[in-house]
């Protein structure tokens, strides 16, 4: 998305600059202050470095990519970003000082060679440090100084920003950075002295946190723009995150249940535990950016934008049964309202993980008809358990099997199987899980260094289940579910009905290094037809709407993601052919959710995800932004009042209700089947009508 590089100014913007300039124009010449320190390579990263690169080179799957200049360029590029992405810090003139290093990353990484990375390092700390110097400058001349009336506007996506030609150009930018702070500040009910003093604060720690940053993250930093440039899996562990990654697998966590990554200045929600105090709660969403953190309900709230992950992940973790308030801002093009998420930190609940059933009834000509639905939120497997031949060990395929069969005496005419946001776990597992379904056969395919190919075969004859089946699935299921749901598609064994899924069709290893750890990808999986999940995942027979962005969820939107390809397919035979059946099947659903107040809920989520993605600016006018909030609310209102009466509640009037009730709902219908369990229900009722168990039936029988 491009952004115009003549910024507008107006005439109060240019008598503020007149004051701001003459604080600005030797902030940012190229000093190096002797407060500042200059970073320099650890005497171990030398070796670390060549020795990451040989290993990277020798075992990961595509070994053969060469460290040529093209590889250079292509590391220089993302390094670039990494240091200064939203091109906020660099000037033109660094960039053509840079340029000489363009074509020797490939000899540098082959020699251990990191003085040229760490110069651009330092140029980039510097270059923060005067800036928020600058900022601070900025902000001492008054709120009121800002032009909250601009006819500006600040891009969402910089890709085709242009590198600030000059220290103008720069101070322009930032000037309206500040200002979009600003009314951002003011439209969630700060005053002026709050604003003041609230921006004050987030500079001055930015400027200290950047000045603490060391040589060990500035190596890990490098070090991963060169094995990114292989798969965004393959990743490097400095000494204290190996150690931070094995003490997260080891212990029993007590917090919120969130995984967390920055992007940008913001620390951001990148996945949600299932079972964790924030999935059950509710309110907090992937995606969702955090703005400010208190402790326990009355706290002050502290403000972590520009803050490390790890500063703020200390401030969210705390003991079981206390209290963490989160601010969070949904996306930049819902019109940047913050809401504040209260959640008591507690265990991970282990059993909310585990597979769930329900029994679904639903009339037909007159007739109650009762289904069995599975949730499975992750493929799960007590290894240490099944080693020490624990009979009681717990598995996801042995728990679904036991409900199969508690399902089976309660009398139902077929299972839905719920694999949405399952994002995968054990591939054995799914493996198994698949077994539990056919006779015997492949189940999925291995393809990992020189090329070797594996098949995985289900050699057991018994099946735990042999009715009409129907997967459900969305963006979120990932890795070893999307194999489960290909398998049963290919096989014909059930329809698969949902979203299309995330796409990751890698495996990864983790490796000791004489520094640090290296998770690595060196194998892709397949399904038995030789598609492989990767990138495109698995296509529905029936699609469901989306309810989360599939142009920022999924495999396909990181950057050097693996590309699909495909082998031979493994030998084995359909059971049916379900695709004759699927318009039939999709025609009845469509004229079923045509009105139906769950699915017209979906839709206009989907629909204002795709209006959001349209957005390419954010508008520095406060009167326009203050238009923006209220469009939001006025649908926000609208849609989920809409909801709630599909629910049987009662429509509310404002935000604030809104988010209450909303809150309320998971606990409130924690035993209700939501409207696409229901909807896969109905579509499983006509699939029945077209005799899928006795076609597996007679099958079986030859």
């Amino acid at each position: 998305m491009v952004f115009g590089r003549n910024l507008i100014r107006n005439t109060v913007q240019i008598l503020v600059w007149g004051a701001a300039l003459a604080i600005t124009s030797t902030a940012l010449a190229d000093t190096t202050g002797s407060e500042f320190p200059i970073l320099e390579p650890l005497p171990v990263h030398p070796r670390a470095t060549t020795f990451i690169v040989d290993q990277v080179r020798s075992n990961h799957l595509i070994r053969k990519l060469p460290l040529d200049d093209k590889a250079s360029n292509e590391i220089f590029e993302r390094y670039l970003e990494v240091l200064d992405r939203r091109k906020h810090f660099f000037l033109e003139s660094d960039i053509e000082e840079f340029e000489q290093y363009r074509y020797s990353f490939d000899n540098d990484l082959k020699r251990g060679r990191l003085a040229n990375a760490f110069h651009m390092m330092n140029r980039v700390q510097q270059r923060r440090d005067d800036r928020y110097g600058w900022i601070l400058d900025r902000l001492e001349l008054g709120i009121p100084s800002f032009d909250l009336k601009s006819r500006a506007q600040i891009p969402i996506e910089t890709d085709e920003l242009a590198w600030p030609a000059n220290a103008d150009v720069a101070n322009t930018r930032w000037e309206h950075n500040l200002i979009d702070s600003i009314i951002h500040l003011k439209l969630n009910d700060h005053d002026l002295d709050q604003i003041q003093d609230l921006l004050t604060k987030r500079f001055k720690n930015r400027r200290n946190q950047n000045r603490q940053f060391t040589a060990e993250e500035a190596f890990a930093d490098f070090i991963n723009v060169f094995t990114s440039n292989y798969d965004p899996h393959t990743v490097y562990f400095s000494p204290r995150d190996a150690e931070d990654f094995h003490m997260s697998m080891r212990m029993s966590l007590e917090g919120i249940g969130a995984l967390l990554g920055l992007e940008d200045e913001y620390v951001t929600v990148l996945s949600l535990v299932k079972g964790g105090p924030a999935e059950l709660d509710g309110e907090l969403k992937a995606s969702d950016r955090i703005v400010s953190v208190g402790q326990a309900p009355d706290g002050p709230m502290i403000d972590v934008v520009g803050r490390r992950v790890t500063d703020v992940v200390d401030l969210i973790r705390g003991p079981r049964g206390t209290v963490v308030r989160l601010e969070v801002l949904g996306s930049v093009a819902s019109g940047g309202v913050s809401k504040i998420v209260e959640i008591t930190r507690d265990q991970v609940k282990l059993e909310e993980a585990a597979a769930k059933k329900k029994l679904l009834t639903l009339t037909r000509d007159g007739m109650d008809r009762t289904l069995g639905v599975i949730e499975l939120p992750k493929m799960y497997a007590d290894l240490a358990g099944e080693e020490r031949r624990d009979p009681n060990y717990r598995s996801a395929t042995r728990d679904v099997k036991r409900l199969i069969e508690e399902l089976t005496e309660e009398g139902i005419e077929g299972l839905i199987l719920d694999l949405r946001n399952n994002g995968g776990g054990s591939l054995p597992e799914a493996h198994k899980l698949v077994g539990l379904f056919i006779e015997t056969g492949p189940t999925l395919q291995v393809k990992g260094l020189g090329n070797r190919r594996s098949i995985m075969t289900d050699k057991d004859s018994s099946v735990a289940y042999t009715g009409p089946l129907i997967v459900l699935v969305n963006r979120q299921s990932a890795s070893a579910s999307e194999i489960f749901a290909g398998a049963i598609q290919d096989y014909g064994r059930g329809l698969v009905v949902g979203s299309q899924t995330f796409g990751k069709g890698s495996v990864q290893t983790i490796m000791d290094l004489n520094h640090g750890e290296l998770k690595i990808t060196q194998a892709r999986y397949y399904r038995i037809t030789g598609e492989s999940t990767q990138h495109d995942g698995v296509t529905p027979d029936i699609t469901f709407p989306s309810l989360v962005d599939a142009e920022s969820v999924g495999e396909d939107t990181h950057e050097r993601a693996l590309e699909a390809d495909t082998i031979d397919a493994a030998p084995f035979e359909v059971f049916r052919d379900t695709g004759k059946f699927i318009d039939s099947l999709e025609e009845k659903h469509l004229a079923r959710v045509e009105n139906d107040p769950f699915f017209e809920y979906y839709n206009a989520v989907e629909d204002r995800i795709e209006f959001n993605r349209q957005t390419t600016h954010v508008s520095l006018n406060e009167h326009d932004r203050e238009t923006r909030r209220k469009q939001n609310a006025a649908w926000r209102l609208r849609t989920e009042n809409n909801y709630l009466i599909a629910l049987g509640e009662e429509p509310v009037a404002t935000i604030d209700a809104l988010s209450r009730v909303m809150r309320e709902l998971p606990q409130k219908f924690d035993d209700r089947l939501d409207g696409m369990v229901q909807e896969t229900g109905r579509i499983l009722l006509d699939y029945i009508s077209t005799k899928p168990t006795l076609a597996y039936a007679e099958h079986a029988s030859q």
